[in-house]
């Protein structure tokens, strides 16, 4: 997949911010997508809900906010809306990255992805079967090929990612919660500047801030909202 940029071309990375889902069954995935709003504000384009649009606003003043049609309150309208609509906002606000703070992801996209993977709970064998189980598993593999960050909450969801994908879990972005919003956000800028290719190669590996508390996003499955 093509790089949105080859090298630095601006000092601040414009990130479109995909909440069409958050707000909807699971507090922490609100949470997530709340706290990045509100760090990150005037370098966010923000996709949502109309009914949630005045919400993002008040968060994040600074930041671009666009509100799709009524009808994307429905699962099967936001998959549909998330391939085909949001490709062309990313393109015509000339953002450098998109963050899909959950799967599924944009696969029309031109721009670098970054997906934050929450919840494997669906994978495992203990538990009950659910109808869009294997939906979320065929999201999950295609997030996880096609994405250039992928963020986890925990070393243990790493690790879990790897069991479900093969995807390694030495690879994945561990941003653990914090209370210091200012290191979350902070963890957050290196992960969208790498994936837009902002970061020089001489620079070195990256370390992100590690903080050994519970972790913001509890897997409490925020795939529910999908």
């Amino acid at each position: 997949m093509p790089r949105a940029t080859d090298g630095p071309r601006r000092a601040r990375v414009l990130v479109l911010l995909d909440a069409t889902a958050a707000r909807l069954n699971d507090d922490a995935a609100a949470d997530y997508v709340d706290a990045l709003a509100t760090g990150l504000d005037g370098d966010l384009v923000i996709t949502c809900r109309r009914s949630d649009a005045e919400h993002y606003r008040r968060l994040a003043p600074a930041a671009i906010v666009e509100s799709g049609p009524r009808g994307l309150r429905f699962r099967a309208v936001r998959m549909l809306w998330r391939q085909f609509a949001l490709p062309r906002i990313a393109r015509r606000h000339d953002v450098d990255a998109v963050h899909s703070p959950w799967p599924p992801v944009p696969l029309l996209l031109t721009r670098p992805r970054v997906v934050t993977v929450h919840d494997l709970s669906f994978y495992d064998a203990g538990q009950p079967v659910r109808r869009r189980a294997p939906l979320r598993r065929l999201a999950l593999r295609a997030a996880v090929r096609i994405s250039d960050e992928i963020i986890v909450p925990g070393r243990e969801t790493a690790v879990a990612l790897e069991r479900a994908t093969a995807f390694p879990a030495g690879e994945a972005l561990v941003l653990p919660a914090t209370d210091r919003h200012d290191a979350f956000v902070a963890a957050h800028r290196v992960a969208y500047r790498s994936a837009a290719a902002l970061v020089p190669a001489e620079t070195g590996p990256i370390t992100l801030p590690l903080v050994d508390e519970t972790p913001l996003l509890d897997g409490s499955g925020p795939e529910a909202a999908h």
